[in-house]
């Protein structure tokens, strides 16, 4: 196996497979046309009729010491243009990741036939991001939001191999300079370590444990329903819903019907009645959304709840036939309670009545009331809508114009559905086993989705009637109480792992204080000494089942601080050490207040 062979199985092992797909390809049917590689690795290109590099070994050498002069103490770096990979090969030692941006297939060649790179390439030192890849932009969000990435994303910048792509390539560099920034303002956004929204959640799942597992257990709902149906909709409340009821009405029976709970008064009011009805929130306005309903008319309907749904919402709703699902995070898998199974819910309801109907293997998947945008009117959800049409405008979330449906116009969103959308199209694009239908017919548009009208839909795939299926029974009272009792121990496992972190955090909290207030100047070695006990501690919170959702924020934030220091470029390693200490300190109060607040959870149940 030669070196471009040994390089392209190791982008095929997970690293960029569809890179590797388009250089076997390429290979396959195509040869170098435009660029080419002399004795001295020097790349000419026949278009611009130059040399890439004006003396391979000098200009090389000048860009690596000015990138790592400009990266002092960064723990990764992106630059634009693979070159021929020396520049690449010579800086591996210095970053835990270097990604490289490049648009050109014949240079992606070139370099991999040069060096080997496949032992960095398949661990992820090196990530090679080709920007022609329609979805670059996916592959970009999940390497960034990587758990030792995102929260140094603050030391982003985007540096260039040589002059040559400065000169040819000033077009690219800013595109993918930009796509970058998207990128890191879609996954930091939500990392707002003052945010109380995942220790709520978790606080609920903790109340919603006796009901969990009293209800129906979804593992149960996905073995006697999987692939039992091929089409289905998912109606959502945007302001397009309305005009779309009166086709939903006539061929109800003809498809299962997923409903965002905010959308079933409606179709309640007009004697639609889904097959699922689905709920995330962590507060109690959702009970609005059941009020004067007759169960009786509900008795084939299953409610699926996430964990993290209020518990005043899950006893309303108790009477009625409900699964409560388990997020995919860990946190939740560590209980392991395999009947009840796991879904990945987002953090949206339509987010998780794709994510559902996806587990039941639905092949169409037709969506409506999706409009991720305001209507002509300023209206956020259809006119009915029980919390008020305009119900979005008065949370004042900052607006931009997107794409609209159609691909022509433009229409007003703001950042939390533009946030959406961009979650859902990667939720689309990683789930090509479906076909997903925009029926919408306004809103937004949502890429990797087809657009058809909802007529269409409807002739397309109501081929025949639904069959009506049996609603899965619960476990067994023995069961039940066998589960809880299980749960409880693991959940004791959990305080008390939080309680040591607690303890451990405070003894080194006091002793980085103390050393702060110490106005003798220490030695060098000692400092190194305290910052490795900072070391252990954070590998320990790295390896801990602490290390999941809760903290997500809290974490973000500790590297963020810790990045700010790092910008500052310091030269003299006592006053870098020093500052890294002080920082650390006042961290570890963020971090012990968070969790007590789950100690506070957990006591509750235990």
């Amino acid at each position: 196996m030669n070196i471009l062979e040994k390089n392209i199985q190791a982008l095929a092992s997970g690293t960029n497979e569809p890179l590797a797909l388009k250089l076997n390809d390429f290979l396959k049917n195509q040869k170098c046309t435009r660029f080419s590689l002399d004795e001295n690795l020097n790349i000419f290109d026949l278009k611009n009729q130059v040399f890439m590099y004006n003396d391979v070994n000098q200009e090389i050498d000048y860009f690596k010491n000015a990138i790592l002069e400009k990266t002092l103490r960064y723990p990764f770096v992106c630059i634009y243009g693979i070159g021929n990979a020396l520049l690449l090969k010579s800086l591996i030692s210095f970053y835990k990741h270097i990604f490289i941006f490049e648009s050109e297939i014949e240079l992606f060649i070139l370099a991999l036939s040069v060096i080997d790179l496949s032992e960095e390439l398949s661990n992820g030192k090196i990530y090679l991001v080709d920007i022609n890849e329609k979805k670059v932009n996916i592959q970009l969000s999940i390497l960034f939001d990587q758990k030792d990435m995102f929260g140094w994303l603050s030391l982003y910048e985007m540096f260039i191999n040589c002059s040559y792509y400065e000169k040819y390539f000033k077009e690219l560099i800013e595109k993918s300079d930009n796509m970058a920034y998207d990128v890191i303002n879609l996954v930091v956004r939500n990392l707002n370590p003052g945010s109380t929204i995942a220790l709520m959640c978790y606080d609920n799942f903790i109340q919603n444990i006796p009901l969990i597992l009293k209800s129906i257990p979804f593992q149960r709902i996905i073995q006697e329903r999987k692939n039992q149906f091929e089409n289905c909709i998912v109606v959502c409340a945007g302001p397009s819903l309305e005009k779309q009821i009166p086709l939903l009405k006539k061929y109800q029976e003809n498809f299962v019907i997923f409903c965002a709970d905010g959308a079933f008064s409606l179709l309640y009011k007009n004697d639609i009645i889904p097959d699922y009805i689905l709920n995330l929130d962590l507060e109690e306005y959702p009970i609005e959304f059941f009020k004067n309903i007759d169960i009786n008319k509900l008795e084939k309907t299953l409610f699926i709840l996430a964990q993290s749904t209020h518990p005043s919402v899950v006893n309303f709703l108790k009477k009625n036939n409900i699964s409560i699902v388990l997020d995919e995070d860990a946190i939740y898998k560590n209980l392991n309670l395999f009947d009840f199974g796991y879904l990945e819910v987002g953090t949206h309801v339509g987010h998780m009545c794709y994510t559902l109907a996806l587990a039941l293997g639905f092949k169409n998947i037709i969506i409506i009331g999706q409009d991720l945008a305001y209507n002509d009117k300023g209206n956020s959800h259809f006119g009915d809508f029980v919390l008020g049409k305009d119900v979005d405008l008065a949370l004042n979330i900052p607006s931009l114009k997107t794409l609209a449906y159609g691909g022509v116009k433009e229409v007003l969103t703001h950042i939390g559905w533009d946030d959406y959308r961009k979650k859902l199209e990667i939720l689309f694009v990683n789930n090509a086993q479906a076909n997903f239908y925009n029926a919408t017919e306004g809103g937004a548009r949502i890429a990797f989705t087809k657009e058809l009208s909802f007529k269409e839909c409807c002739l397309k795939f109501a081929n025949h009637k639904k069959k009506t299926l049996e609603i899965p029974k619960t476990l067994t009272s023995n069961r039940s109480n066998k589960l809880f009792k299980k749960s409880i121990e693991i959940l004791k496992q959990d305080l008390h792992i939080i309680n040591q972190t607690l303890e451990d955090a405070k003894i080194l909290y006091n002793a980085l204080e103390k050393i702060l207030l110490n106005e003798d100047k220490l030695p060098l070695n000692f400092y190194y000494n305290v910052y490795k006990n900072i070391e252990n501690f954070d590998s320990f919170l790295k390896n801990s089942s602490l290390n999941n959702r809760n903290l997500k924020g809290v974490l973000f934030f500790r590297d963020f601080e810790l990045s700010k220091i790092i910008a500052l470029k310091i030269q003299e390693e006592e006053k870098y050490l020093l500052l890294v200490i002080k920082v650390y300190k006042n961290w570890l109060i963020l971090l012990m207040e968070k969790l007590n607040i789950q100690k506070e959870s957990l006591e509750k149940i235990i």
